[in-house]
């Protein structure tokens, strides 16, 4: 079975054109991306997938369910890590991540603690002092934290020095 099943997935904004008649499989264990210039309807494909906008066409599936009929369901099993990061700025770093665990089945107090040990990340500091990079990582232990069964991940790597990318592929590969 596939994990990701698209069909003719189409999105229009009003006339303008999001993405037309994308079709594609992704299988268990593999690693599938997009490549293309800005515009290209890469973030509006994932947007799609995780049901957080709705298709004018098309269909897809996770997990052999329909996106927009079980997208709550799907989520559960999903992380994902948008291109630009937006937190509740006075917040503190171990505040928003507890949070974030709290929409999840479980306690993930002890991953949440070595994904950000892992990561370099200071889980004292608020979000409004952080750097991009570090906001950047704090939304990596976000999607990670609760073990998803599947990664969206769009420009994950945007703001991390090269060390960090680094430690990055390699939490991914594990």
């Amino acid at each position: 079975m596939s994990v990701i099943g698209v069909d003719k997935l189409t999105k229009y904004y009003g006339k303008a054109r999001g993405i037309v008649d994308v079709s594609f499989k992704v299988e268990e264990g593999e690693i599938f991306g997009f490549i293309g210039p800005n515009g290209a309807g890469k973030s509006t494909t994932i947007r799609l997938l995780l049901s957080l906008i709705y298709p004018t066409g098309g269909s897809a599936a996770i997990f052999g369910r329909d996106v927009v009929k079980f997208g709550p369901e799907i989520r559960k099993n999903i992380g994902y890590l948008p291109s630009e990061v937006f937190y509740y700025e006075r917040m503190k770093v171990i505040d928003l991540l507890k949070y974030s665990a709290s929409f999840y089945e479980g306690d993930h107090t002890k991953r949440l603690h070595e994904l950000a040990e892992y990561m370099e990340l200071d889980l004292n500091r608020r979000i409004d002092d952080l750097s991009y990079g570090n906001k950047k990582k704090v939304g990596i232990v976000q999607g990670l934290l609760h073990a998803p069964k599947l990664l969206f991940l769009d420009e994950p790597t945007s703001g991390l020095d090269p060390l960090m990318q680094r430690k990055f592929f390699d939490l991914i590969r594990e």
